[in-house]
C-alpha cells in the first residue's frame, strides 16, 4: 500500500508502449533501484500501487468501460507520484493517474470526469493512430512497486514525468503524442455520454474544467487556438454547460462513490502533503473531510514523522468503529513491521486478508512480514501466499523475489533460481533472466519448472 513500506521499484518492461494522451503529456521515465531502508521518500516519477486506492479506481474505470463498450479490456490503473493535475492514457486499457489529480479534485465528480475523458480517447481509437515514433517509444514502468517496511528492498530514481496543464496549453504539443483538437472534443463529448449513461452526470466534468482555466488563464491569454493541439478551455466548458443545459437530468454521483474517494484522497494527502499542516488543527487543509477521514490522514502523517505508536492509537480507534475495514488492519501491521513488531504485524496483515481474500499485494506484505519474522513455518506459509500471487500477475518482481528468498529457506534450489529468473525478466533485465533460467535448468532436470526455464531462455536468445 501507499507509503506503509519502504520504497521499492523496479524497472518492468510493459506488454504495449505507454502513450499519454489526454490533459497532460507524459514524457517518460527510468527507474533505477538503490537500496533504502527508511521511511517512505518518495520520488517524483515513482509508480506505485496501493490495494486501496487500486481497487477503487478499477472499480470506477470498469464502469466507464462498460458503458463505452470496452467489454475486450480490463483497466490497468499506474498511479504516479507527481503533484501535477494529471492523467494519461494508453494503449490496452491502461490509465496512468498523477497523485497530484487525486489531491485536487475536491469531489469524486471532477475525478471520475477526468477519467471518462481518458476512456474516451481509448474508446475512439485515439492512442491506435499516434504516429509511429509514438508506437515505438517503449516506456519502462514499476507495475509492482510497494513502499515501506514489509516490501522494501530498493527505491527508484527516475528521471522526472513532464506534464503539462499547470504549464498552459500551449505546452501540449510536447511529448511522445500529439492529439489534435478534433479528438479532444471527441473525447470530451465521449466522456459527457458515458457519465450520463451512469447517472453521474457532467458537473465534475465542468467543475475540473473550470479549475484549469483559472490555473492557465494568463498563460492562455493570447494563445492562437489553432497553433495548439487541445481545445482552449474556455471552448471546452462552453460545451459541457450546453450539454448540461440540454439535459433535464443533472445526474448526481452515488453517495458511497463520494464518501469513497473522500477517503483514498484522504490517504493521498496523508501522504503527499507536509504532516505538519496536516496534524495542524487550525490548518484548512482536512477541513471538507469528515472525522474518521481526518483521523486516517493523520495516522499517516504521524507515521511519516516516525510517530508509531500514536499512530497506531488512530488507527485503533477507527479500527473500534470499522472492525471490517481491510485497510485499516493493513496499515496497522506495516507500522508494527516497521516499529520492528513482526508478529503483531503479521497478525494485522492476517486480518487484512481475511476481511480482503482478494487482495494480492496484502499478501506480499503479509509474506515479506511471514519471512522476516524467522518462524519455523514461515517460509511453507509465505510460500502459498505467494505462487498464487506470481500466477495473478507474473509481472510483478517483488513477488518473485520473495517467493525466490522462500524457495532458498526451503532449499530448493531450482525453484528459487527459477523465480529469480522470473524477477529480472519482469525487471527487463535479460541477461540476469537467463543466468538464472539456467541454473534452475540444471538443477530442476524436469517438469513444469524445467519446461519454464527452457522456455525464458528460448525467449532470450
Amino acid at each position: 500500500m501507499i507509503g506503509t513500506l519502504k520504497q521499492m521499484l523496479y524497472s518492468q518492461r510493459l506488454k504495449k508502449p505507454i502513450s499519454p494522451s489526454v490533459l497532460g503529456i507524459l514524457v517518460g521515465f527510468l527507474l533505477i533501484s538503490t537500496p533504502c531502508w527508511a521511511i517512505p521518500d518518495f520520488k517524483v516519477g515513482s509508480v506505485i500501487i496501493d490495494e486501496e486506492i487500486n481497487s477503487a479506481l478499477t472499480n470506477w474505470i470498469e464502469q466507464l468501460f462498460k458503458v463505452a463498450g470496452l467489454k475486450q479490456y480490463q483497466p490497468h490503473i499506474y498511479l504516479v507520484v507527481n503533484p501535477e493535475l494529471n492523467a494519461a492514457a494508453s494503449t490496452g486499457g491502461q490509465i496512468l493517474i498523477h497523485t497530484g489529480l487525486i489531491q485536487s479534485c475536491d469531489t469524486a465528480a471532477e475525478l471520475l470526469g477526468v477519467l471518462a475523458h481518458e476512456v474516451g480517447h481509448i474508446a475512439g481509437g485515439h492512442i491506435a493512430r499516434m504516429d509511429q515514433a509514438a508506437q515505438g517509444a517503449m516506456l519502462p514502468a514499476a507495475a509492482a512497486l510497494l513502499l515501506g517496511g514489509a516490501a522494501a528492498l530498493a527505491t527508484g530514481n527516475p528521471a522526472p514525468l513532464i506534464a503539462g496543464l499547470s504549464s498552459g496549453e500551449h505546452l501540449f504539443n510536447r511529448g511522445m503524442l500529439k492529439f489534435t483538437r478534433t479528438q479532444e472534443s471527441s473525447a470530451d463529448q465521449a466522456a459527457m455520454a458515458y457519465l450520463d449513461r451512469l447517472g453521474w452526470g457532467s458537473q465534475g466534468l465542468l467543475d475540473f474544467f473550470q479549475v484549469i482555466e483559472k490555473r492557465t488563464q494568463m498563460i492562455s491569454r493570447g494563445i492562437d487556438p489553432y497553433s495548439v493541439t487541445h481545445p482552449l478551455t474556455t471552448d471546452r466548458i462552453k460545451s459541457v454547460e450546453e450539454h448540461m443545459h440540454a439535459r433535464s437530468n443533472a445526474g448526481m454521483i452515488p453517495p458511497p462513490i463520494e464518501a469513497e474517494f473522500q477517503r483514498i484522497r484522504a490517504k493521498v494527502i496523508g501522504f503527499f502533503e507536509s504532516p505538519q499542516k496536516i496534524l495542524n488543527n487550525s490548518a484548512d487543509i482536512l477541513k471538507h473531510f469528515s472525522e474518521d477521514d481526518r483521523t486516517y490522514a493523520k495516522a499517516i502523517a504521524l507515521y511519516r514523522i516516525g510517530k508509531m505508536p500514536e499512530a497506531i492509537a488512530r488507527l485503533e480507534s477507527l479500527i473500534d468503529t470499522r472492525p471490517n475495514d481491510p485497510y485499516l488492519y493493513e496499515l496497522k501491521g506495516q507500522i508494527q513491521f516497521d516499529a520492528g513488531k513482526h508478529l503483531e504485524a503479521i497478525k494485522s496483515l492476517e486480518m487484512a486478508v481475511q476481511k480482503r481474500p482478494n487482495a494480492r499485494y496484502i499478501k506480499i506484505i503479509l509474506a515479506h512480514a511471514l519471512l522476516e519474522s524467522k518462524q519455523a513455518d514461515a517460509p511453507n506459509q509465505a510460500k502459498k501466499l505467494l505462487i498464487p500471487v506470481t500466477q495473478q500477475d507474473p509481472d510483478n518482481p517483488f513477488a518473485w523475489r520473495l517467493l525466490a528468498i522462500a524457495h532458498g529457506k526451503l532449499n530448493e534450489e531450482g525453484q528459487a533460481s527459477l523465480a529469480l529468473a522470473e524477477e529480472a525478466l519482469a525487471k527487463g533485465d535479460d541477461k540476469m533472466a537467463k543466468t538464472h533460467a539456467s541454473r534452475a535448468k540444471a538443477a530442476l532436470k524436469s517438469g513444469p519448472g524445467f519446461t519454464r526455464a527452457n522456455d525464458i531462455l528460448f525467449s532470450q536468445k
